[in-house]
């Protein structure tokens, strides 16, 4: 019998191999070679092409759709039928995808997927949008997102953080390459520090995301996805700024990729030197705007071992230097206020990646870290004379910070061929994160923040492909953690995507999102920058903070003759129970002048709304993309933030305009050629403005402001293939000025009544060599 089945399989393969043919030929774009994934439809069949858009694929004999996909281009379909041992040659042309319809993203499920089939909506800022707009780190390029906002906090340190959907940076959980090793610390400075030129894309999903993520994905997932090496090119650049035609912002950028022939090994290397003077707006002596400095370096390479394996390896080191406040040519304790920090982050990890015979299944082990301290100053002597005992009074502002993160996980993906009649994917893994994180400065009235913080989580999502047009995914999530007495925190997702015709697909989505009670936020930093001396505490019944989050959204697109059109309507609602707050309890000791402050659960808030994006290509040389959010944001019950103006309680969230947006226009007539115009809008909004170089506490309401943009760019190719260029661009950023001019003066300002851009008018050029 066995020897039967043996002959048998013999003979089914001979068979087999024997109905094939084979088709090969170049994939190209406008006559330039394409590297592509060419599959047959719903199979396992499939290879890539050469670096040189070269291609050979054997495929049986019966009719067959051909799959052609390659990033940066339009998917798609040819229908072939070859004849037994038949070879044919098939050249194929690719559109490109100038809307980013079929980009690939990852946020959406931790899988690669196609944006059109993803069941969340995910919007994306690529490399292309960080340049037109200038933006030289990673906060400069966050404002041109529907539903996102930056904000600076502080004038003497310049933080920033970025808000969604109108919650607070500590709401949104950001990852590095789909880790979450971005800290308590590196939100507070993290932000300006990552260099925008080793950014490939920044994928962002707003709504709940930690049935996928775990803590702190509560008003939604930013995933900073860095550049791959994928072929060989170099380039170094330089520019320079002034910042209302007095303060230079001078930077150098280095990027270069190798990759072997055989494409089993790569590496991307980058770096960055940046220098930008203080800024003082109304020439008071104190900064609106740090001086910094920042120095980063990394890398990010690959190695195929075997067939379906790879290692992904990736390291990053960062040294900044900011200093912010007055007289920053001296030692900041002889100063009248100062704000100074030293940073280093080194980060990176690794990750080993298998992919099954059948290509069914794959798997996924790695292991992040990002390790980062500081020295730092914060005070000064306040006007004080500067004798002995007032200068050794000032020293104690010294202190040290440090935030070591530690992330490592496994994860398994099965597509199921058949799925409760149809096709479904399943994706599961386990999750550990580990912080620890220790501030304390050399003032004895200082308590030290110290906090270790260990999150266990695991997790599972099922994807049914239920027909053509409707797919449903249901995930659940279980954390466990250290910091409060709640033993494991649920939380689950439920996703739904049903394609109403070929243009347009309806999305909705539920899900609960989660914060751990960790004692280190924006809000203690506010408060050191602002010369305090505080104890921070968490009560001792402190809940996690937890959410319920609602979307629906319809998506439109189509595809023109030589464009595409495409906009998406969303309509969010986020429930914020046990909401965290800071309570400021009795005197450390009669007369100290220094409080307890104490983090509790309040009773919660709700942020509703609607963003809007439209993007518009109506041929290959103009291309418009907008996007807007109107929303509204309230606590259930008013907020006392004043105890001097109780009669200012406000259930609004403080800075957050109930509209804002943004646009970017580009007209490029040749791939030489570029010109962008691009804007930032934000509504009138109410500010917290704290009692100083005012007599008593104020609830203000800001201005509108629209921030205009322009930059060109232009190449000179230096060789007959077009391959070695010189760029020359320039432009002017916030053309019309349009900056906050009731700045707080003096060492007692309150450094966080600032709002609105992030900088004055400011011109730029540069240059670029690469090839």
């Amino acid at each position: 019998m066995k020897k039967s089945i043996f002959i048998l399989f013999i003979f089914t393969s001979i068979i087999t191999k024997a109905q094939t043919g084979t088709i090969l030929g170049k994939i190209t774009a406008k006559d330039t070679p394409v590297s592509a994934n060419i599959i047959i439809k719903d199979s396992e069949i499939g290879t890539t092409s050469s670096f040189e858009g070269d291609y050979n694929l054997v495929v049986p004999t019966k009719e067959q759709t051909l799959v052609v996909s390659a990033v940066g281009y339009k998917t798609k379909e040819i229908k072939i039928n070859l004849s037994q041992n038949q070879s044919k040659r098939l050249n194929i042309e690719l559109k490109e995808d100038i809307l980013g319809l079929d980009q690939v993203v990852v946020t959406a499920t931790r899988g690669y997927l196609n944006r059109k089939k993803a069941p969340v909506i995910v919007t994306v800022t690529d490399a292309k949008t960080l340049q037109a707009t200038q933006s030289i780190s990673l906060s400069e390029g966050l404002n041109y997102q529907p539903g996102l906002r930056m904000e600076t906090n502080c004038q003497n340190c310049g933080t920033a953080e970025v808000k969604m959907n109108g919650l607070n940076g500590s709401y949104t959980q950001i990852l590095i390459d789909s880790r979450p090793v971005f800290s308590s610390l590196n939100s507070v400075y993290g932000l300006d520090q990552i260099p925008a030129n080793i950014i490939e894309q920044i994928e962002v999903v707003r709504g709940g995301g930690s049935a996928l993520y775990g803590s702190n994905a509560i008003a939604g997932t930013i995933n900073i996805i860095t550049k791959d090496p994928s072929q060989n090119k170099f380039s170094i650049g330089t520019n320079l700024a002034l910042i209302d035609g007095r303060a230079q912002d001078k930077s150098l950028l280095f990027n270069g990729t190798i990759v072997t022939d055989d494409y089993k090994s790569g590496i991307a290397l980058f770096g960055m030197k940046r220098k930008r003077d203080a800024y003082d707006a109304d020439l008071d002596g104190y900064t609106e705007i740090t001086k910094l400095e920042n120095t980063s370096f990394g890398f990010k390479g690959f190695n195929r071992p075997a067939e379906r394996q790879k290692i992904m390896a990736e390291f990053n080191a960062i040294n900044e230097f900011r200093r912010g406040g007055n007289k920053l040519n001296e030692l900041p304790f002889l100063s009248d206020v100062t704000e100074e920090i030293t940073s280093t982050v080194v980060g990176g990890g690794v990750t080993y990646d298998y992919q099954s015979r059948n290509l069914r299944d794959n798997y996924s082990v790695y292991a992040s870290t990002s390790l980062s301290k500081n020295n730092n100053f914060y005070g000064g002597l306040f006007t004080a004379p500067p004798t002995d005992e007032n200068i050794v009074g000032s020293i104690e502002g010294f202190g040290k910070s440090k935030d070591n993160t530690i992330v490592t996980g496994a994860q398994y993906t099965h597509r199921f061929k058949q799925f409760l009649n149809n096709k479904g994917t399943f994706t599961g893994g386990i999750e550990y994160k580990y912080n620890d994180i220790d501030d304390r400065k050399e003032n004895p009235d200082y308590e030290p923040i110290k906090q270790v913080t260990r999150l266990y989580g695991v997790y599972g999502q099922q994807e049914w492909v239920v027909n053509n047009k409707l797919r449903v995914l249901a995930g659940l999530r279980a954390d466990m953690h250290n910091l409060a007495e709640e033993k494991v925190v649920l939380n689950p997702r439920a996703n739904i995507l049903y394609s109403i015709n070929k243009n347009l697909r309806w999305r909705t989505s539920y899900a609960k999102g989660f914060r751990a009670p960790q004692i280190y936020g924006e809000d203690v930093h506010a408060a050191l920058a602002a010369g305090e001396i505080s104890r921070i505490r968490n009560s001792d019944d402190l809940k996690s903070e937890t959410s319920h989050s609602f979307l629906t959204s319809l998506d439109w697109s189509k595809e023109l003759n030589n464009g595409d059109f495409s906009l998406v309507t969303e309509l969010f609602f986020t429930q914020l129970n046990d909401a965290f707050a800071l309570e400021q309890g009795t005197e450390t000791a009669p007369g100290s002048g220094i409080f307890e402050w104490i983090r509790v659960n309040s009773t919660g808030a709700k942020v509703y709304g609607i963003n809007l994006e439209l993007k518009y290509a109506p041929n290959e040389f103009w291309l418009l993309q907008a996007g807007g959010t109107l929303q509204r944001s309230y606590y259930n019950e008013k907020i006392e933030w004043s105890e001097d103006e109780p009669d200012q309680a406000t259930r609004e969230f403080n800075k957050t305009p109930r509209a804002y947006g943004n646009f970017i226009i580009t007209y490029a007539p040749s791939k030489k050629f570029q010109n962008n115009l691009s804007a930032v809008y934000t509504g009138s909004m109410y500010v917290q403005h704290l009692a100083g170089y005012i007599p008593n506490d104020k609830l203000e309401k800001s201005p509108s402001f629209f921030e205009l943009n322009w930059k060109s760019a232009y190449q000179f190719h230096l060789d007959d293939h077009d391959h070695t260029f010189l760029e020359i661009s320039g432009g002017v950023q916030n053309i019309f000025n349009s900056y906050q001019n009731d700045f707080d003066q003096g060492a007692f300002r309150d450094v966080t009544y600032v709002y609105g851009p992030q900088k004055p008018r400011t011109l730029f050029i540069g240059i670029k060599f690469g090839a």
